[in-house]
């Protein structure tokens, strides 16, 4: 088959303990009416089925499925690994409890081709539960860097799709896997062109990263947050914004949470304040004035050896805080 008449799509799955999800992955991928396609997992250590089910549909389909296995420095880093892997001409990345719609890809070459200077697209992505049935269906919008920063960027990972070549220009994700530092690079480079069509569904239930309660869950969940501000510092975004400023509860939690010793009897009620506090203000917060970087010059550097050194001063002892 002519890879200029059919290209060759690599979707890229970071795997670790996906078991309970990955089969509707894979059957999401192999069952796209686009037929040129191949699959790549990387996996991070697991320890349940999911080596063994993805050892099953590569039996079955060995020019379709390949994987690795090894330890990484995070689910970004896992998806740079894949695309290193790589042979398409065209990339995407979906984790193991989330699935495409069919055609999906079928929708994405077809504007690729119509569209040969389009370096990525991005179209519609549900949101749906643990039975797979969509209860939500995520707000699409034109990138725009502003928002990006303050509010979200309103692009889902899953429903996103792009050359090799922007890869090769604005490089991977970073070990994180924060799409908004891939967005603002790939924004400052090229064009980002978003479609109407439903291209994918991303499913929240108690083991993902939104919803775990687990210590490394909550871990990760910070250092996406702080990582969110910092972006927003580097790159002028309204300090006080809903993105940025959900940072800021953070470190009051963390406060609580370091003094407990000395709180005693008022540390539940003093906890239960300070989440309710956070609560409130989120959403709440854009509608204080504007902070912006480029208005206040001393404010970057300032702010920015605070919160570092606050961070250090933490030391990642006390990042158990409950959110």
């Amino acid at each position: 088959m002519d890879t200029h008449e059919a290209p060759l799509v690599s979707i890229v799955t970071p795997v670790l303990n996906g078991e309970r999800y990955i089969e509707t992955c894979i059957k999401s991928v192999l069952g796209q009416s686009y037929p040129n396609i191949e699959h790549i997992f990387v996996d991070g250590g697991s320890t349940d089925r999911s080596l063994e089910i993805i050892e099953k549909y590569r039996q079955l389909y060995p020019d379709r499925i390949r994987d690795i296995t090894g330890r990484d420095k995070g689910v970004g880093d896992a998806v740079s690994k894949g695309f290193k892997l790589a042979k398409g001409d065209i990339f995407g990345w979906i984790d193991t409890d989330d699935f495409y719609e069919p055609g999906a890809i079928q929708t994405v070459v077809d504007f690729f081709r119509a569209n040969p200077s389009a370096m990525l697209v991005y179209g519609g992505c549900n949101e749906v539960g643990e039975d797979g049935q969509a209860f939500a269906c995520f707000i699409i919008k034109d990138f725009n860097r502003r928002q990006a920063l303050n509010e979200w960027s309103y692009i889902m990972f899953c429903a996103a799709f792009y050359r090799r070549q922007l890869i090769d220009a604005v490089g991977s994700f970073n070990n994180l896997g924060n799409d908004l530092d891939f967005w603002l690079r790939v924004n400052k480079r090229f064009q980002m062109y978003r479609i109407e069509n439903l291209l994918a569904n991303w499913r929240l239930h108690n083991e993902s990263i939104s919803l775990n309660k687990s210590t490394e869950a909550r871990h990760m969940r910070h250092k996406r947050i702080q990582e969110d501000f910092f972006l927003a510092l580097r790159h002028g975004g309204n300090l006080l914004a809903n993105r940025p400023g959900r940072y800021y509860g953070i470190i009051i939690l963390e406060m609580i949470e370091i003094l407990r010793p000395v709180l005693g009897f008022s540390y539940p009620f003093l906890w239960r304040c300070s989440l309710r506090g956070v609560k409130f203000m989120d959403g709440r917060m854009g509608s204080l004035r504007c902070l912006r970087y480029e208005r206040y010059p001393l404010l970057g550097p300032v702010l920015s050896f605070v919160l570092r050194t606050w961070e250090r001063v933490r030391g990642g002892i006390w990042w158990t805080f409950r959110v």
